[in-house]
């Protein structure tokens, strides 16, 4: 089968006409299936929609009752006359149209006022009883479908507003009913409208239970059609359906159902399929039109094509499959054919014509061909002239054959030779001036040149007893020129038909002269750009190999990418600052990078926004926080374009850089200087005022004014000493330079002297104290530990109650001591914050109370640099802080070894 399509033209169009039809058939069927989902999703999309908006204005309905229910429940909350209760009524009654009746109920439930008047249900149980039960027990409004006091027989829904005292008890029941009649008014407008434009529609509004609420068809409110309406129990669940089911007339009907999601109803929009869909059926019957006009057209078509242009090929394609190796006799169809005037039979007349020529030419070319293959089969430039000497012997009827090259001067002298004697490839030599010579003129003209060898002529191919001689020049503009020449014993020109054989054959020999010295001359230049090129290559490895490790040794992150945005690159240094390996981003998109950034960012719309613009090109640069290696860094981003020599971009680059220090550094000067520089003025104000009361000659002041006026100067120069020791502290300690004179000593030994301290500077505080005995010394420096409980127990009177207690254990190899105040506590937001350098929690701020918030930054310094930890934890009431010390260890004992040497050992040691 596969043979025959391959030979016939016939079968193969017929193939690609059946496969186009099936395509096309195939196609039409998709954008049918596509179309008609199109359709039918617009149609329930309109009822959708439909359904949503009576959905809406059914809840505002319900909702703006409540409301109103709920304001009129405040308003007779504070009247106990039942007549102005039904002025009131009445009153509301006028405005809310909508409301059919409005009642007030006592807590358990009895009607004691209703509006309009009915004096036979008063003082009777109201009903339905479920909403007095639900309502005793609500906050807000609830509602019920339903006939609210049986005597009047008005179905409605009835919504019960509780109405509570100021000590929560339960007043009364204020109740309305509105009316399912009025709610049905909208729903009656859109269907009437929709019959006017010649459309049927039905809509529906049930309650959770399946009830009808709401309906055009007015007798039939308050029947259950849960049944009746296909995905109606869908919308109750809170879903959006449309879907076909049996209407009550037995026919199809689309359904539309849209839940009503505060009130727990749903709507239901209902039209007939034939009438939703007609569209859809329209469209089947055009797409089914056009096939068939589609479908006819081709079949017309094929037929022209198969009996004026197929079958007319075919038949010539069979008659001269083979061309006939004797003499030709012209078929008759072909001759009839041969008459047309149409394609066809310019095709047979040529299909004649071309067999009557090709045949006298068909010899000749083979010969020539094999003659042309034998000459280009080899690329060595002295192999290749042999051949043609040979060929061109073979191929003409020749006694001798040479090949002439000129020389560096221009002298033609023999390069090879075939029947000539010894002395003529020896001796020969014809040189520019020699405008007689055959093979001078040849090459000069690029034109074939013969002669006929007359007596008396001087020349070695006529001593050699040649007579004729043909010169055939083969010009390579690449590999320079050769002559070609032929010699015959016999007197008498070359034909022409042997000159232009001789002609072509010198072209496929001017290809082969060509390609073999190329050839020969490529070679050489290959090893020579071969050699170079092992240099280059050697050279840009080791460049590279440079480049690379310059690019790993790097702490800032780079990353280089396609322009298809493919990670072709990604050093060492990123890998750290995302905790990557490499085969996570080698070849994987930037995205995966990106979200890698994602992953560790410390705000992550921030992180998006940044993102968004390096990816349009709004910025090239932005700052990022991550959280990198347990820890918080911010990086900066920059992106660059990559190019090539003529500046045209190949890709791009991302640096990522660590610039968290820079930050910090930024951050702690700028906090330094407003902190310093608002503390300080303090003391310096006090000094500066004290000072120049004192020196003041005009007031002479007391021994005891005096007194306080030093004292005064004294303790804010020591408070602004303390300050400076702090941040040299802090500073030492930051930069690993702050030294620790640590010794054994017992907690019992420092304690007692810091608690008198603080005794003394707080009076009126209660400071408790708990060491249990024996416990072991702890290596510390004593004086960096005092300034840490001292800071710690001054920060738990002063923003505590006047009281604190500091517990001493033994935990492992450290000893713990916990400083504990009662206050106002601290925020859990705030506790990961207050160790941090001049934080202050908002309580000491909002108390105005000084520091310069070093304090806890200088005892988490002085507690790490012991080895210790220092932490934190807070209640509403209670703060603890908690800081460990590390054990004193027994020195070991030290074994003392004695060698004697002598003199000499002691001087070769």
């Amino acid at each position: 089968m596969l043979h025959l399509v391959r030979r016939s033209l016939l079968v193969q169009l017929l193939s690609v006409y059946l496969l186009f039809m099936i395509i096309v058939l195939l196609g039409g069927l998709a954008v049918n299936g596509a179309v008609e989902r199109q359709l039918s999703g617009d149609v329930q999309a309109s009822d959708q929609a439909l359904a949503q908006e009576i959905a809406l204005e059914t809840n505002l309905q319900i909702r703006d009752a409540e409301s109103s229910l709920a304001a009129l429940g405040k308003q007779v909350n504070q009247i106990s006359d039942p007549r102005a209760v039904a002025n009131i009524f009445q009153t509301y009654k006028l405005a809310r149209p909508d409301v059919d009746h409005v009642y007030w109920l006592d807590p358990v439930g009895v009607l004691q006022v209703t509006w309009p008047l009915n004096s036979e249900a008063l003082n009777t149980e109201f009903s339905p009883p479920d909403v007095v039960q639900r309502a005793r027990m609500a906050v807000g409004p609830v509602f019920e479908v339903g006939i609210a006091v049986e005597t009047t027989f008005n179905a409605g829904v009835i919504i019960a507003q509780p109405m509570r005292r100021s000590d929560g008890r339960l007043a009364g029941i204020i109740a309305a009913s509105l009316s399912l009649v009025e709610l049905s008014e909208p729903l009656i407008a859109v269907v009437n409208a929709q019959q006017r434009q010649g459309r049927h529609l039905m809509i529906s509004v049930i309650d959770g239970r399946g009830v009808l609420v709401a309906t055009p068809q007015r007798e039939r409110i308050l029947q259950t059609v849960l049944d009746e309406l296909p995905g109606a129990e869908q919308a109750l669940h809170n879903h959006t359906v449309s879907q076909l089911g049996r209407g009550q007339d037995g026919q199809d009907w689309l359904f539309s159902a849209v839940p009503i999601a505060d009130a727990g109803w749903a709507v239901v929009v209902q039209r007939p399929a034939q009438e939703a869909l007609a569209v859809v059926a329209q469209f089947h019957l055009w797409l089914l039109a056009a096939i068939i006009l589609f479908a006819c057209g081709g079949l017309l078509f094929w037929i022209i094509l198969l009996s004026r242009v197929i079958r007319p090929l075919h038949t010539l394609a069979r008659q001269h499959q083979a061309l006939p190796s004797s003499k030709l006799s012209i078929p008759m169809d072909t001759t009839i054919m041969a008459s047309r005037g149409d394609e066809v039979g310019t095709l047979a007349r040529s299909l004649v014509r071309l067999e009557l020529d090709g045949l006298e030419k068909l010899g000749e070319l083979r010969t020539l061909l094999e003659t042309s293959n034998a000459v280009v089969g080899s690329l060595e430039p002295h192999a290749v002239v042999r051949k043609i000497i040979r060929e061109a012997r073979r191929l003409v009827d020749v006694q001798a054959a040479a090949v002439l090259l000129p020389d560096e001067q221009g002298t033609l002298r023999v390069l090879v030779s075939d029947g000539h004697s010894e002395q003529y490839d020896q001796k020969l030599a014809l040189t520019a001036e020699n405008t007689t010579s055959a093979p001078v003129i040849a090459l000069r003209d690029g034109a074939p040149v013969q002669k006929i060898l007359e007596s008396g002529t001087s020349s070695f191919s006529y001593e050699d007893g040649f007579r004729s001689v043909l010169a055939i020049p083969i010009i390579s503009r690449h590999a320079g020129g050769v002559v070609l020449l032929v010699h015959r014993t016999e007197p008498h020109l070359f034909n022409q038909n042997e000159i232009d054989l001789l002609l072509t054959f010198a072209n496929y020999a001017t290809l082969a002269w060509e390609h073999a010295v190329l050839y020969e001359r490529s070679d050489e230049r290959l090893h020579e750009v071969a050699r170079e090129n092992e240099r280059l290559y050697r050279h840009a490895a080791e460049e590279k190999q440079k480049l690379a490790s310059i690019m790993e040794s790097m702490h800032d992150g780079l990353v280089l990418t396609g322009i298809d945005g493919t990670i072709l690159y990604a050093n060492q240094g990123v890998r750290n600052l995302l905790g990557l390996r490499e085969a996570q981003l080698e070849l994987h998109s930037i995205s995966k990078l990106y979200a890698a950034l994602r992953a560790s960012a410390v705000d992550l719309p921030q992180l998006d926004a940044v993102l968004k613009r390096i990816e349009t090109a709004a910025t090239s640069e932005a700052m990022v926080m991550v959280n990198s290696q347990e820890q918080q860094r911010t990086l900066h981003l920059r992106l660059f374009d990559v190019e090539d020599e003529e500046e045209q971009p190949i890709g791009r680059g991302l640096l990522l850089r660590d610039v968290t220090r820079e930050r910090e550094l930024d951050e702690f000067k700028t906090t330094l200087l407003a902190a310093v520089g608002h503390e300080v003025r303090t003391p310096l104000a006090a000094i500066k005022g004290y000072a120049s009361t004192l020196l003041q000659e005009d007031v002479s002041w007391s021994g005891a004014d005096q007194r306080y006026f030093l004292q005064t100067i004294s303790s804010e120069a020591d408070r602004l000493a303390q300050m400076v020791k702090n941040l040299l502290d802090l500073s030492r300690q930051e930069a690993g330079l702050l030294q620790l004179n640590l010794s054994p000593t017992s907690v019992e030994n420092i304690l007692p002297a810091v608690v008198e301290h603080e005794r003394l500077q707080y009076p009126d505080s209660s400071i408790h104290v708990q060491i249990p005995p024996t416990l072991p010394e702890v290596n510390i420096d004593s004086a960096r530990i005092e300034v840490v409980l001292r800071n710690l127990l001054s920060n738990a009177l002063v923003y505590g109650e006047g009281s604190a207690t500091i517990l001493v254990a033994r935990q492992g190899d450290f000893i713990t001591i916990a400083i504990s105040n009662s206050g106002h506590g601290i925020a859990p937001d705030e506790l990961p914050h207050i160790f941090e350098r001049f934080y202050r929690a908002r309580h000491g701020q909002q108390q105005h109370l000084g520091g310069t918030g070093l304090g806890l930054a200088i005892c988490k310094a002085f507690v790490e640099a012991h080895g210790g930890k220092i932490q934190a934890a807070s209640s509403q009431r209670v703060t603890t802080i908690t800081f460990s010390l590390p054990i004193a260890v027994a020195p070991a004992t030290i074994e003392t070894l004695t060698i004697d040497l002598s003199p000499e050992e002691w001087r070769r040691v």
